[in-house]
């Protein structure tokens, strides 16, 4: 009778409990049954709580419930995504369209390769335009990297585990004292009446104590090394740029991707752009220039390197897209143009250089890694005679790549068919310069070379007048 009376009294403070901390919860009534039999009849539809009301000992879990939905319900809560990961979303959404993998062979004998590389300076800052040239710099030379890699590499792989135990019976004995370590001792017999000195003052000696090592004894290591060596020499001509993004976290990163295209059609362009032949690819119809640039300067302002398309004859053509900015921060007009009329400068040359790279170039790569896990225990022995164990546990994390890529190519056939300011949805400046190449300025280039510099006949010279009026000229080649 006494153990029924306490159990009820329990079921009871219980329900009390569960009705201070969940108001909303309809209490049940403890009865001495099992709990599993104490269970309501479910609410009706229409009330906001449609759930069946639980046992007296649950009532603590259902409170809960009302609280995780507001928070779920919180509009204010802000979920940070990093520029990478929408970067990564895009090359997958892309390639899903398009019906390919990356790095794989697609039916019509293309393979496709991504690079990206954040961009270092942020939104705010006045060198950010700047920086994204340099990013997708670095996203071409990855895409191009792996192609490059996977095609024509070589690797040089190592594994080395080395194990050491000293289990001597003298291994852990103090090393014998000579007379150096004598005078040592001296010294630190001085040290430790300074010791006393400095705690009588009220100073802290272990902020001055150290004494100094005189053997370090190794009692155990473990240690395995794994470095690879990656090289890889070859052409990286025909690799054609097909899609660029540009990301932007939450936190005002940036992040610029490449696609890039190779196969045999893109090797044999190349080589037709190298030797100004053309080619067997053709099309009939195609597009003016107008038409096959970006119809928006938004649309300019988020493509970067070498585009190939068919001009109005049918013939393979290219678009060469340079972007760089300004980071003058003065108050100058004159030397904010200046500094502008730079950075256009600067984006013809990029524009210049991705055509020389398409047409005519090799990459030279070397990938180093090397991983190690060091483990071991040793014994230090200091001047003043005592020994300390010391562990260890090492993890080596190393990795060196490097990328080099060369080209040349003769400047015939360009032209330069978009120089403009325009605006980066951010808000800065930023200097595009478009570059074409194309057979048909080839011809016209030849054409003009071939007919040579007409000649003017030169008249003889009149009799010279006895003043000088201050001006000088050439001779007119007008004709």
């Amino acid at each position: 009778m006494k153990i029924q009376t306490i159990f009820a009294v329990a079921l009871a403070a219980s329900a009390t409990f569960a009705q201070e901390i969940a108001p909303s919860v309809p209490s049940v009534a403890p009865t001495p049954a099992p709990a599993t039999a104490a269970v309501a009849a479910p609410a009706p539809a229409a009330a906001p709580t449609a759930v069946a009301a639980p046992a007296a000992g649950q009532a603590a879990v259902v409170a809960v419930q009302p609280r995780v939905a507001a928070i779920e319900a919180n509009k204010d809560i802000t979920v940070e995504v990093n520029a990478k990961d929408k970067l990564d979303d895009a090359f997958a959404e892309y390639a899903e369209k398009r019906g390919f993998s990356y790095g794989e062979k697609t039916p019509k004998g293309s393979i496709y390769y991504k690079g990206s590389s954040p961009v270092d300076q942020h939104v705010e800052s006045a060198s950010f335009i700047k920086s994204r040239a340099f990013a997708y710099e670095r996203a071409y030379l990855n895409a191009v990297g792996s192609y490059v890699m996977d095609f024509f590499g070589r690797e040089l792989a190592e594994t080395c585990m080395e194990t050491f135990g000293n289990q001597s019976s003298n291994a852990e004995e103090a090393p014998k004292m000579t007379p150096a370590d004598v005078s040592e001792k001296i010294a630190l017999l001085a040290d430790a009446k300074l010791d006393k000195a400095l705690a009588d003052a009220g100073v802290d000696p272990s902020k001055y104590q150290g004494s100094p090592v005189v053997e370090k004894r190794k009692l155990m290591q473990d240690t395995l090394v794994k470095r690879t060596v990656n090289k890889a020499l070859h052409s990286s001509s025909g690799c054609l740029p097909v899609k660029t993004f540009e990301s932007r976290g939450t936190d005002g990163r940036y992040y610029i991707g490449v696609v890039i295209r190779v196969g045999a059609d893109c090797t044999e362009l190349s080589k037709a752009f190298r030797t100004k032949q053309r080619p067997a690819l053709m099309r009939e119809g195609g597009l003016t220039v107008k038409e096959a640039l970006p119809d928006t300067p938004e649309e300019i302002v988020q493509t970067f390197g070498v585009r190939l398309y068919f001009d109005e004859t049918g013939t393979p053509s290219l678009l060469s897209f340079g972007q760089f900015g300004s980071a003058y921060k003065g108050k100058s007009g004159r030397m904010a143009e200046r500094a502008e009329l730079q950075a256009q400068r600067q984006a013809r040359a990029l524009a210049d250089s991705a055509l020389t790279t398409f047409i005519n170039s090799f990459a030279d790569m070397t990938d180093e890694s090397e991983l190690s896990e060091d483990i071991g225990e040793s014994r230090l022995f200091r001047a003043d005679g005592t020994a300390t164990p010391e562990e260890m546990s090492n993890i080596i994390d190393i990795y060196r790549s490097k990328i080099k890529q060369t080209g040349s190519d003769t400047m015939k056939g360009r032209t330069t068919v978009y120089d403009r300011i325009v605006k980066h949805p951010a808000g800065q400046r930023v200097a595009v310069c478009v570059r074409r190449w194309s057979f048909g300025q080839v011809d016209s280039v030849n054409e003009i070379i071939n007919q040579g510099v007409p000649q003017v006949p030169v008249p003889q010279p009149a009799t010279p007048k006895s003043y000088d009026s201050g001006v000088r000229s050439s001779r007119t080649y007008d004709f």
